[in-house]
């Protein structure tokens, strides 16, 4: 029951603002990373619930944890260095474990993921006000109440207004923020449509939809286009996987081939064009190119928070998560970490088609929303509260691991109704008949 509590309170603790926050000398508390503190607490206690289930993910998540950790103790000291790792530890195993421990039955994961869904369609509102009105209304709320002045003062300037509407913030800190948010739970609300339609469903999908547009980015654009392409693959997976490793091949020849032919490159041409600025392309591309020789000179520890070797002229911002992950702890934490991640999307999708209709829709909902995560982390960093729920969405889906305890349950609940309506009457036997 407690642990279900913090699941919600963590849910709605990514809907406040980032200036309602207490700064503990250079450290900044904000409610998430408070209730993911005591989520923590509570996976010690149960530490033995834990264990029991643990399998390669927790594993190697926990390894991934270790050296991301050590490389920040290595790179800033002892007293800094358990400072920085102790908020990642919390932002990575408290939100991990939280949802293992909270979301354990279907119906958890249906009600988590509609709360998140019900707030960002309700939020719409202010998206519109914000977007057409050019005012960033609930972050002057928040300051108004709080007397913090949290977000980044460029977010004011021309540089994040297009075709005359504001790239709208709503809550959170950053427009890429807010779309990707809503990218993890379109899925969701897009399939039980497709399961069971109601109008009122259809109407979140709709608002949740054009919330992300707002933002006027590219990360939640990518991300539905991941996830109609993981889609088409999850449709055909279990029947066609020749096929699949077929055409997996064959692109990844034609990557090969653009490559050698092209003097920009396959990846270059791929970042500059899943961009709305041609700009923002051209500095990813820069991101990449300067922070090599960072990685390739501390391909253990990685840099931890240190600054990376760039020109003048460039900012200190790294755009992709997973870039910015292996420059700060080493080339085996990235790669320990970007495992896990596709371990977790592929050990379901090799088990798509054994589901019940009532968890198979759940299921592929997760694969879409983490396949994109695990995507567009190439050209977008999750920074601030998207980290902690990439590691939320992880854990969110060990409740679907027992296939066939799931199966028997859904079963009995389905045939139930028709086998009480289908039982066959007594017979009336009336006296001096034959």
């Amino acid at each position: 029951m407690i642990i279900r509590i913090l699941a919600i309170l963590f849910a709605l603790s990514i809907f406040i603002p980032v200036e309602f926050h207490i700064l503990l000398g250079s450290l900044r508390l904000e409610t998430y990373r408070i209730i993911l503190a005591l989520a923590l607490i509570y996976a010690f206690i149960n530490i033995n619930q834990i264990l029991k289930k643990a399998d390669i993910i927790d594993i190697l998540l926990f390894f991934f944890t270790i050296l991301a950790s050590a490389s920040l103790i290595y790179n800033h000291g002892l007293k800094d260095g358990i400072e920085s790792s102790g908020i990642l530890v919390i932002e990575i195993l408290g939100a991990f474990y939280l949802a293992r421990l909270a979301i354990t039955t279907p119906k958890d994961y249906y009600k988590i993921n509609m709360l998140f869904v019900t707030i960002l369609a309700i939020l719409l509102i202010f998206s519109l006000y914000e977007a057409f009105a050019q005012r960033r209304i609930l972050h002057e709320w928040a300051k108004a109440i709080t007397g913090h002045d949290s977000l980044d003062y460029r977010l004011y300037t021309h540089h994040y207004i297009r075709m005359g509407i504001m790239r709208t913030t709503n809550m959170f800190a950053h427009p890429i923020l807010y779309g990707t948010i809503g990218a993890i739970f379109f899925p969701f609300i897009v399939l039980l449509i497709f399961f069971k339609f109601k109008v009122s469903n259809f109407i979140k999908a709709v608002a949740v939809l054009i919330g992300m547009l707002s933002t006027l980015s590219s990360a939640p654009l990518l991300s539905i286009a991941f996830q109609g392409m993981t889609a088409v693959i999850a449709r055909f997976w279990a029947g066609g996987k020749r096929f699949w490793f077929g055409f997996g091949f064959m692109a990844l020849s034609g990557m090969i081939l653009i490559d050698a032919i092209s003097n920009r490159g396959f990846f270059k041409i791929l970042i500059s064009y899943m961009t709305f600025n041609a700009n923002t392309g051209y500095y990813r591309l820069l991101q990449w190119k300067y922070t090599m020789d960072d990685i390739a000179d501390h391909p253990l520890f990685g840099i931890g928070l240190n600054d990376w070797t760039r020109p003048q002229n460039l900012n200190n911002s790294i755009d992709s998560f997973w870039l910015l992950v292996t420059l700060q702890h080493g080339i085996i934490a990235s790669a320990i970490l970007f495992f896990v991640c596709l371990y977790a999307v592929f050990h379901m999708l090799n088990r798509l088609h054994k589901y019940h209709p009532a968890t198979h829709w759940m299921v592929k909902s997760w694969i879409l929303a983490f396949m994109s995560l695990i995507l567009i982390g190439f050209t977008v960093d999750y920074f601030g509260k998207i980290q902690p729920l990439f590691f939320f969405m992880l854990g969110a889906i060990g409740w679907a691991r027992n296939i066939p305890k799931l199966n028997s349950i859904l079963n009995r609940m389905t045939q139930l109704p028709q086998l009480k309506k289908n039982r066959p009457k007594k017979k009336t036997i009336i006296k001096g008949t034959t």
